[in-house]
């Protein structure tokens, strides 16, 4: 607050009616900063992305770290990756087949999150994930990568661990607003499409049985609606 009137009092030019003209200022940024909300090609985003990240399209980037090199991904990931290119594609692998491919380590979300995965942040609190397709759900993203269709076409995936379905007692005696569920580990590892992330959320234990609540980021709607992009430290 006190720096907002700070800048105000900044673009005062009607010095003989300070405060009256104070008041036409702070009206004026709130009609422009509406104006802003309601069309917001009216202030062309002029953020370039971070050096070295891969725009996606629709507000989605993928950011570093990323692998210098193609890395062998095997145990219940390799498998994981293994049975979507198979359903994908047709092709059968053999048995010990294992995937080869770079690893990317952050998404950069429509709405300005940064959904950070579990490779090189298991020192870090991790970031998880909504997805919006078929109901709410949400998993931990392990980490990013990029494969080719049939079509020669270039398609950013994600390879996640869902949480299980929420306890329902506890879901519908709170309104639908306590959501308490359990991570799945690495025993149901799936892989989907980046772009149908939506947005990070905190999972925060919720007793000792390992089951963990959600917590939304607060002003979220909001900050979307302003163009508010998380700050990025980390590249």
């Amino acid at each position: 607050m006190e720096r907002t009137i700070g800048n105000l009092g900044e673009e005062i030019k009607q010095h003989s009616d300070p405060y009256k003209n104070l008041s036409q200022r702070a009206t004026r940024r709130a009609q422009v900063n509406a104006l802003k909300s309601l069309i917001p090609d009216l202030e062309p985003d002029n953020d370039c992305l971070p050096r070295g990240s891969e725009d996606l399209g629709d507000g989605y980037a993928l950011l570093r770290a990323r692998d210098e090199y193609n890395q062998t991904i095997c145990g219940p990931a390799g498998d994981a990756i293994k049975d979507y290119l198979e359903d994908t594609t047709g092709i059968t692998y053999a048995q010990n087949f294992s995937p080869s491919l770079q690893r990317w380590a952050r998404l950069l979300l429509p709405n300005g999150q940064i959904a950070r995965s579990a490779r090189k942040e298991k020192q870090k609190a991790l970031n998880k994930f909504q997805d919006p397709v078929d109901g709410e759900s949400y998993g931990e993203v392990q980490f990013y990568f990029q494969a080719k269709t049939d079509d020669d076409e270039i398609i950013s995936l994600a390879l996640i661990s869902p949480y299980s379905p929420p306890d329902q007692d506890l879901l519908e005696s709170s309104f639908n607003n306590l959501w308490v569920s359990s991570s799945t580990g690495d025993s149901e590892l799936q892989i989907i499409e980046a772009n149908i992330i939506s947005s990070v959320v905190g999972m925060i234990p919720f007793d000792d049985h390992g089951r963990f609540f959600v917590v939304p980021k607060m002003g979220l709607e909001a900050g979307s609606m302003c163009g508010v992009r998380e700050r990025d430290t980390e590249s």
